[in-house]
């Protein structure tokens, strides 16, 4: 493996000794390569919020529904809330650099149980996420690409779009990265932590209830259907036997395989 100028500074070693201290707190060694740079995280980022797929598919609707004033004012209005949320998301990721992301914190700070449901809810929002933001890709470049705007067109970009998203997911990282809570991460909002939850809190709970008003009742009645399902599940089953995230083992054994793991690379 090549290692970068940057990487060998010893501002670099400290930082990463300083996180593996951290995920040994947790509980978890330190097994995931950390070759991706400021560009690539950024690249990935820019790819999961899809500005392009979601701005162009949805331009046309925001006209048609509301006119100029939901794209000059609406967009900037909404922008400022949903900072709101990543500004919280963040804080929470800095605190707690896992893997597990969501799951990992919601079952630190309420328990297996809150880290079952948001698990199963974000797998689910995933699922829904990708799949239509996929297919108003696939709008979208059917007529790009020089074919008829067909169904039948239109379905086999979309199978294109998807199987290379499975392709990437298949062959790894590499290739796109070339090129309870009693501490703070590296990043936080000090005082303004708490008003800026309560902002994010509020935001994240109008926009599911905007979401399923009329003319969008069938969204409504799916997510409800999802959350009597995962409800039953969980207190018939699930709650007997789930214990949420375990400790890997002790340092001395995170130590090894760590160890073990940097043999192997």
């Amino acid at each position: 493996m090549n290692v970068s100028a940057a990487e060998k500074s010893p501002h670099r070693d400290n930082q990463k000794d300083d996180d593996r201290r951290q995920l040994h707190g947790f509980g978890y060694a330190q097994q995931l390569f950390r070759d991706m740079g400021g560009f690539s995280n950024f690249a990935i980022s820019f790819s999961i919020i899809s500005i392009l797929t979601g701005a162009v598919t949805l331009y046309g609707y925001g006209l048609n529904a509301g006119g100029p004033l939901v794209m000059t004012l609406g967009w900037p209005l909404v922008t400022i809330f949903t900072l709101a949320v990543a500004a919280g998301l963040a804080q929470l990721a800095s605190a707690f650099p896992t893997a597990g992301a969501m799951y990992h914190w919601a079952s630190i700070l309420g328990g297996p149980g809150w880290g079952w449901f948001t698990a199963w809810f974000n797998f689910t929002g995933q699922f829904a996420i990708l799949a239509g933001i996929s297919f108003g890709c696939a709008e979208f470049m059917t007529p790009l690409l020089g074919l008829e705007t067909t169904y039948a067109n239109r379905l086999i970009v979309y199978a294109a779009i998807l199987c290379s998203q499975g392709i990437f997911n298949h062959l790894g990282i590499r290739l796109v990265a070339r090129g309870k809570w009693t501490h703070r991460g590296p990043w936080h909002l000090g005082k303004w932590s708490a008003p800026n939850a309560v902002i994010a809190t509020l935001w994240i709970g109008f926009i599911p209830g905007l979401f399923i008003a009329p003319p969008n009742e069938l969204t409504g009645y799916t997510f409800a259907g999802l959350t009597a399902v995962l409800l039953i599940y969980y207190f018939v089953e699930v709650r007997h036997w789930f214990r949420g995230p375990q400790r890997m083992g002790t340092e001395e054994e995170l130590l090894q395989m760590e160890k073990e793991l940097g043999d192997k690379t």
